[in-house]
């Protein structure tokens, strides 16, 4: 008796251990500058805020701000591209460190000369994903119009590598409940970011590697774009954060999830209770 009593207690804790360990750990966004004026440093914090505390309280399912905060693993991510210029340059310098990342890109600007850099980046083992048609704001679309910049950035990227999108990464990252409801619908996860470079308003590259190597922890997603500020911090942000025992890994590894997969049939986009929940978000202008 006093055997099987001591085993309940030793099984009981070890599931709570499981349990707690299969618990996730939820990131603030970080990044800052003495750089950045007041009016920004404020913006980005109610920004910061509104975004990630929906998260954190569950509001939002399946979106992804960050990856496992127990793991010494890092990710690079570019949004914005392709480009004939700067996403070269990224190419190159990740190619020389040996690192993977994860591209954003835009399907609208996926043409002409700038196809060769999808396939290039595609080539190159970094991952091809979705930020949307043309780069609007999704919370100011109806359910259409989401559902368009989904659909035709995942169809464009997958005519290029024979591979579609799961893993979307919203413009500006602005999100509300229907934009993410929208998303699920579409069997795509929403990822945003636990670590902002600021390379979007930063000026000076050595302020955009002292903003990442000093913000830096377990599991962080870094949001970096494809432009000369990136391409010129790069290269000392991959060696500072190797420096201090950082492993850089590729997003849909570091998250153990797929970055593609099949696009979702015609039945599932329109079953009933889909069809049902558009029409009444369509209905109170969401």
């Amino acid at each position: 008796m006093i055997f099987m009593s001591k085993f309940l207690l030793f099984f009981t804790l070890i599931f709570q251990m499981l349990l707690l360990g299969d618990t996730r750990t939820i990131y603030d966004i970080r990044g800052n500058s003495f750089l950045l004026d007041a009016n920004m440093t404020l913006f980005l914090g109610n920004w910061r805020t509104a975004t990630v505390t929906p998260i954190q309280h569950g509001n939002y399912k399946n979106v992804i701000v960050n990856g496992d905060p127990n793991v010494k693993n890092i990710t690079l991510t570019f949004d914005d591209s392709p480009d004939e210029n700067n996403t070269y340059k990224l190419l190159d310098i990740l190619k020389e460190h040996e690192v993977k990342a994860a591209f954003f890109m835009i399907g609208g600007t996926m043409k002409d000369d700038n196809v060769t850099v999808v396939k290039r980046t595609f080539n190159e083992g970094h991952l091809v994903l979705n930020h949307s048609f043309n780069h609007p704001r999704m919370t100011d679309l109806n359910i259409s119009g989401m559902e368009s910049q989904l659909n035709r950035a995942a169809q464009r990227i997958e005519s290029i590598t024979g591979k579609y999108p799961l893993l979307f990464r919203p413009p500006y990252g602005s999100i509300n409940a229907s934009v993410v409801d929208t998303i699920n619908e579409h069997n795509m996860t929403t990822v945003l970011w636990s670590l902002d470079s600021l390379d979007w308003t930063l000026q000076q590259p050595d302020a955009v590697v002292q903003n990442v190597t000093a913000n830096i922890r377990n599991g962080d997603i870094i949001l970096m774009h494809r432009n000369p500020i990136s391409v010129a911090a790069l290269p000392k942000v991959i060696e500072i954060l190797k420096e201090k025992g950082y492993t850089f890994v590729k997003l849909d590894d570091m998250l153990g999830i797929n970055a593609y997969g099949q696009p979702p049939s015609a039945s599932t986009s329109w079953s009933c209770c889909s069809w049902l929940q558009r029409f009444f978000r369509n209905k109170k202008g969401l």
